[in-house]
Formats: C-alpha cells, sequence, structure tokens
C-alpha cells in the first residue's frame, strides 16, 4: 500500500529476518526508532552508536494493571480487558499481569470470564479473535503456560472451545494465572499474548513495592475511582505512560508523547514531541552591523570589563 502511494525515496518497507534487521542498524541513517523486545533494543543501540546514530526505542515489558480494593470489580474489569484481548494481547501496552486485593481473586476470575466470553462467544472460529502472529510464538507461550503449571501455577482457560481446537486455529484463549511467582517464565519477561497472570496484595503500599521492585514497565493501569489513590499511584511508581481507568488507549492520544523509560525504552514520539524527536533545531546567532564586541577586548580592566564583571560574572 505505501509503494503505491510513496516512491522509495521517501518510504521504503523492508521486509526479512534478523540478518536484514543487523544490517539495517549498522547503517548511519539520522534516526532510528525501534519497537521490540528490551534484549534486541540493546542490539539496535550497541550497532546505531558505532556511528554515533541517535535511537528512539519503545521496548515493552510488564505493564501492571492494579486494581483498587474499593472499585466495583466489573467494573474494573471493563476498563483493561479490551486493552488485553485486542489483537489477542499482542500489541506493547497489553496489560502484562494484574495486582488484585487478596480478598478478590475469585470474584475477579468470574468477572474477567463473564466479560471474556460475552465479547468472545466463541474463540477458535470467530475472526473477532486474533490468532498468534505465527508457529513459534504459540509454542512460547504454550511452554510458558505448561512451566507455570509444573512449578504450581493454577491455570483458567477462558470460553467454552476446546484448547486442542483453538491451538489449531493458532490461538490461545484467554487464559488466567494465578498462584505465580518469579522462577515462572512469564513472570520473568514480556508475555505478549492472551495470557494474564493474577498477583494478589493486602494493600496498595505493597503492590507499589512490587512494581517497583521490577524494571520500570512501558505502561501502568490503574482501576480505581479515588483521587487520593490516584493520586499516590502516580507519585510513587514510574512508567513510560498511565491509564486511570483504561488501557492501551493513551497511545491513541495523537497529542501526547508516548515511550518507555528505562528498561521499558527511551525517547519518546507522538504529536509535538514526535516532531522534536525526528527533528534537529539548528541554533542560528545573527550579529548587525555595529561589532559592538571590540569594546570588551584585551587588554582588560578597561571600564566596560568592570562592567561585566559587576553584573554578569560575580
Amino acid at each position: 500500500m505505501l509503494g503505491d502511494v510513496f516512491s522509495n525515496e521517501k518510504v521504503a518497507v523492508i521486509c526479512g529476518g534478523p540478518d536484514v534487521a543487523a544490517h539495517f542498524s549498522a547503517k548511519p541513517f539520522d534516526h532510528l526508532i525501534f519497537t521490540g523486545s528490551t534484549r534486541i533494543g540493546k542490539i539496535v543501540m550497541a550497532a546505531a552508536a558505532k556511528n554515533l546514530t541517535p535511537v528512539t526505542l519503545e521496548l515493552g515489558g510488564k505493564s501492571p494493571t492494579i486494581i483498587d480494593d474499593d472499585i466495583d470489580i466489573n467494573d474494573a474489569v471493563s476498563r483493561f480487558i479490551l486493552g488485553k484481548t485486542l489483537n489477542a494481547g499482542q500489541t506493547c501496552v497489553a496489560p502484562d499481569y494484574i495486582l488484585c486485593p487478596s480478598g478478590r481473586v475469585d470474584e475477579l476470575k468470574h468477572a474477567i470470564s463473564k466479560q471474556f466470553t460475552k465479547m468472545y462467544p466463541s474463540v477458535a472460529n470467530n475472526s473477532d479473535y486474533g490468532a498468534m502472529i505465527n508457529d513459534a510464538q504459540l509454542s512460547r507461550l504454550s511452554q510458558w503456560l505448561e512451566d507455570a503449571k509444573n512449578k504450581g501455577a493454577i491455570l483458567t482457560t477462558l470460553g467454552s472451545d476446546s484448547l486442542e481446537e483453538c491451538r489449531l486455529q493458532g490461538k490461545i484463549p484467554l487464559t488466567l494465572v494465578n498462584n505465580v511467582n518469579d522462577d515462572m517464565l512469564l513472570m520473568q519477561e514480556e508475555i505478549f499474548g492472551p495470557v494474564l497472570p493474577i498477583v494478589s496484595y493486602k494493600n496498595l503500599a505493597q503492590a507499589i513495592v512490587y512494581i517497583n521492585n521490577r524494571p520500570r514497565p512501558l505502561a501502568l493501569y490503574l482501576c480505581s475511582h479515588n483521587a487520593k489513590v490516584q493520586q499516590i499511584v502516580l507519585e510513587q511508581t514510574h512508567a513510560g505512560g498511565v491509564c486511570l481507568n483504561d488501557a492501551a488507549m493513551h497511545v491513541a492520544q495523537d497529542d501526547m508523547p508516548f515511550g518507555g523509560i528505562g528498561p521499558s525504552g527511551m525517547g519518546q514520539y507522538h504529536g509535538h514531541e514526535g516532531f522534536l524527536t525526528l527533528s534537529k533545531a539548528k541554533s542560528v546567532f545573527k550579529k548587525g552591523k555595529i561589532n559592538t564586541s571590540t569594546n570588551a577586548f584585551p587588554p582588560y580592566g578597561k571600564f566596560i570589563h568592570k562592567l561585566i564583571y559587576k553584573f554578569f560574572l560575580k
């Protein structure tokens, strides 16, 4: 489509695997934007450094969703479930895991199941529900789920379709995972798929500590109508971007900067910030016909030098 509209001198699409990407990253471009994993982001940045090419990295990560203890659970689920199921969770800003009050985990699982089934009455043969992008990603998530199960996690597969039928179509139904721990693969890297771990917490302070003890995420989501809770979370956590009572939709705000922080990326784009990122201001200083600088020439100690010292240097 782009080829029909633009010449290659203006817009060129080059497809390929890791070899092409490595060759591309080593070229002396004016600027590189990379979106992908933190691991590959480091490789891109290292390649760009050889040419001192500036980079903007959008790297994703494990974006948490905090559910406040006071919010109606069905309301909370309605705020994040589209962000998680959109493209079967294969977006960089999909909620990666849920932080839920310890006494509401069962209530949360029931509410998610209810809303998911309403949105997707079936999965395997439903064009509204996306498949995994390729067999490698399908296999990866299947292995991660098996790894979590073997390490004590409780898996809840949503929907009425059989798992075998779904996987024949390259799909994984939204799968809730609770009783998780840090030894599980799905708690170590960005999930990027329809798998949703649930981590219980006793109080908000504990939830904040849990987030802050981990690499800074691309996004953070909070389901709460309590202004005090909102302010505490905003002030005491770090993330590339935040949604209050929504998920993923901050990316769609075209005049709001988007980007990660730390392991989830660097630099921002979209809107005015995108213009600044992808351009370079050229500073120009122009002096008129009268050159007043000669008054400040050495030898020093003249009256003008004393004024400069008194008002600018002292």
